[in-house]
């Protein structure tokens, strides 16, 4: 009996042990599967800037460890080389899996690469509404995706104020993870995007200048940032500095995959070959710079027309669709007229609207609110304020009574007696204190204008934010800001 009892205890805690090793190896190894991805993700962005063969080789391997995100970076990596009709044959493939879910990260990064591609073609007003949807996203106040910046084109959709935003995330995100020539591409962007005369400016070009000294990275890198320095040199006038910058790349860089890299090299090295007087290469180098630019010219018009006319069948869609939709809605009301039920109808809503304006006339002081009610508008108050659903601009009593699924006096009556003021001043100093928190927090928002903190905290109205600002807190947006400065 004994034995049988030590033999049941040892099968016991064999079994335990055994179920340790399995849940440890099992978590060591999803681990490191983990990492392996995200570093094979890393290889393929680092090199597509500079190699054609071996990344699509990479992609396509990626492709069967995450499908989606491998046709997202082909389409940017045939971008980058300038393939604009391989490029957009992909996203019209990528467009319906997108659109199932507008709310998702594959349609934000589809309207990203649509409105990239939009620009590049010189279709303006497409790319105009694109950027429109983007604005309204709250994806891009997050700006989570920080490897847009490794393709210095693909967030030229935004308008700047994101653009800056982007860059710096990235560059946050890039120490963090110690990512080398992230941190090289973003410095050097952003000092571009800035100017050479902003102090930030400098401060990431010297950055990437140490980054670049102190690792081992490719000769793309050190390209990009002498090719960012000889248009600062050729600005002030000193060509020479610029040219012997320029001219070690003159045999590599017919390898480099990016193509607006390559066109804006071959540029500035054609400019200050001609300011220094040297041209026995002038010749080869524009012969270089002039081809890739008809190559590139003879790419878009053919990408183009190809855009243009799915655009047009698109547009020809929406409008069929809308007389179908007018047709069926003629041939109801001709049916609903014939029958008689316009008439029921009529009655019913006229009924209905004469009970309304009834209620509306209803002195507010005179009805009772119902404990029960009261709990729920407040319950309802408190999810508004926790989700900060306050800083939409369309934010109205009535709106709310709907949402709330009450009427817009009992509303009005509750925010009066637990919020110490009307509905409107309710509104306004939530936004107010919702941007105070966001500067006093995040000293990124310290440096925005006055503009954008009232846009950001959903009022319409310049001027009208800075009146409720110093009501508020006695100082204008203005030196509220200064506060932080000094």
């Amino acid at each position: 009996m004994m034995d049988k009892i030590k033999n049941i205890r040892l099968f016991f805690y064999t079994d335990r042990i055994l179920g340790f090793l399995c849940f440890f190896f099992y978590v060591f190894f999803a681990s490191q599967t983990k990492n392996d991805v995200g570093i094979l993700r890393e290889e393929i962005l680092d090199k597509m800037q500079y190699e054609n063969h071996n990344v699509e080789d990479l992609i396509k391997y990626y492709s069967k460890i995450s499908p989606n995100d491998a046709h997202i970076l082909n389409i940017k990596f045939l971008l980058l080389k300038g393939e604009y009709e391989e490029g957009l044959n992909k996203i019209f493939l990528l467009e319906n899996s997108a659109k199932k879910d507008k709310d998702s990260e594959l349609f934000f990064q589809y309207q990203c690469l649509y409105g990239q591609i939009c620009q590049m073609l010189g279709l303006t007003d497409e790319a105009d509404k694109v950027r429109n949807n983007l604005n309204h996203n709250e994806l891009v106040k997050a700006t989570a995706f920080t490897d847009l910046s490794l393709d210095k084109n693909s967030f030229d959709i935004f308008k700047s104020a994101d653009r800056l935003a982007i860059l710096r995330s990235a560059i946050k995100n890039y120490k963090r993870t110690n990512n080398v020539v992230g941190l090289i591409q973003t410095n050097i962007w952003l000092a571009e995007m800035l100017g050479s005369d902003n102090p930030e400016s400098k401060t990431a070009l010297n950055s990437a200048l140490s980054l670049i000294k102190n690792s081992d990275s490719k000769l793309y890198y050190a390209m990009l940032i002498d090719n960012y320095l000889s248009k600062v040199y050729l600005k002030h006038n000193n060509a020479s500095a610029a040219f012997d910058l320029l001219e070690k790349y003159g045999n590599s860089a017919t390898d480099i995959s990016n193509m607006n890299l390559k066109t804006d090299f071959y540029r500035n090295l054609a400019i200050s070959s001609a300011r220094i007087g040297d041209f026995g290469n002038l010749d080869h180098i524009n012969k270089s710079y002039f081809t890739i630019v008809e190559y590139q010219n003879a790419k878009r018009a053919v990408a183009r027309a190809m855009l243009a006319n799915h655009i047009n069948k698109v547009n020809d869609g929406k409008l069929k669709s809308q007389k179908d939709l007018f047709r069926n809605i003629y041939i109801t009301i001709f049916m609903a007229f014939i029958c008689g039920l316009v008439v029921i109808y009529l009655s019913h809503k006229s009924k209905k609207k004469k009970a309304e304006e009834s209620v509306a006339e209803v002195d507010a002081k005179n009805f009772v609110i119902p404990d029960k009610t009261e709990k729920r508008i407040l319950k309802k108050l408190e999810e508004f304020e926790n989700k900060q659903r306050y800083i939409q601009k369309n934010v109205s009593l009535k709106m709310l009574a709907q949402q709330f699924d009450t009427n817009p006096n009992y509303l009005s009556e509750i925010v009066n007696n637990h919020k110490n003021s009307n509905f409107n001043t309710y509104i306004n100093n939530l936004r107010v204190d919702y941007i105070v928190d966001k500067i006093r927090q995040d000293p990124e928002y310290r440096k925005y204008k006055v503009s954008y903190l009232a846009d950001e905290c959903g009022f319409s109205s310049h001027s009208l934010f800075t009146k409720i600002f110093k009501n508020r807190m006695d100082l204008s947006p203005t030196e509220f800001l200064q506060t932080f400065n000094e």
